[in-house]
């Protein structure tokens, strides 16, 4: 409770600081404070930009969105600096995002207002053995609580492919069965694969509710 109030504090005192990076965690070993080389990002849209930076850092990134009804195209040269600076920077080219990192490592992006609830949902995972990432996401679409949010949100299942989703950090791994909700399990799907990334996007409010669950 203390450091949630230090943290509003410095939000109001500092008003020129990136309002996501400034109570993040703060263990020495934080991925935010990780050093990086300089880097050249180009894509069209947030969510690829953020799959180009886990790619070329090795940073775990879950991205979080209902997507907006245009994407800019995002370019920046990153100087080099910490993960944190890196990622301030991508948020200076789209201000409607926040980053912050859970207690894990792993680092959220997701836009403001624009939570895609199903991420919150909590499920009882039974675990899995030996199983391929993309079995894991396949068996996504089998658990009854997802079942039953895209029911209630009359959402359909969009996702593109271009054939090459599962080619490389396929390897089997063993998750432990328990109760998790599906941020967590999509983050450790991501971290023990060594893919290090996953997106949940939503359509734009305006159109029908499409939903892809994006483990590549």
């Amino acid at each position: 409770m203390i450091r949630y109030a230090l943290c509003l504090m410095a939000g109001f005192l500092i008003a020129e600081a990136p309002i996501a990076s400034l109570c993040d965690v703060t263990r020495e070993d934080s991925v935010s404070t990780r050093k990086l080389g300089p880097l050249h990002i180009e894509q069209f849209g947030a969510y690829h930009a953020l799959g180009e930076i886990s790619e070329k850092t090795g940073i775990v990134i879950g991205v979080d969105a209902v997507q907006p009804e245009k994407e800019p195209t995002i370019t920046f040269d990153f100087p080099g600096g910490t993960a944190a600076e890196l990622l301030d920077m991508f948020v200076a080219q789209v201000p409607d995002y926040r980053w912050h990192e859970v207690t894990d490592g792993v680092i959220r992006v997701s836009r403001t207002g624009e939570h895609v609830s199903l991420l919150d949902v909590t499920m009882a995972f039974p675990g899995a053995d030996n199983k391929t990432r993309e079995e894991i996401w396949e068996d996504i679409a089998k658990r009854p609580e997802v079942s039953a949010w895209m029911s209630s949100a009359r959402c359909s299942r969009r996702e593109f492919f271009q054939g090459k989703e599962f080619k490389n950090h396929n390897g089997p791994i063993s998750i432990a069965p328990g109760t998790r909700t599906l941020a967590q399990l999509l983050d450790e799907v991501a971290m023990r694969s060594g893919e290090n990334f996953w997106a949940v996007l939503q359509s734009p409010p305006n159109a029908p509710c499409s939903l892809a669950i994006i483990l590549w």
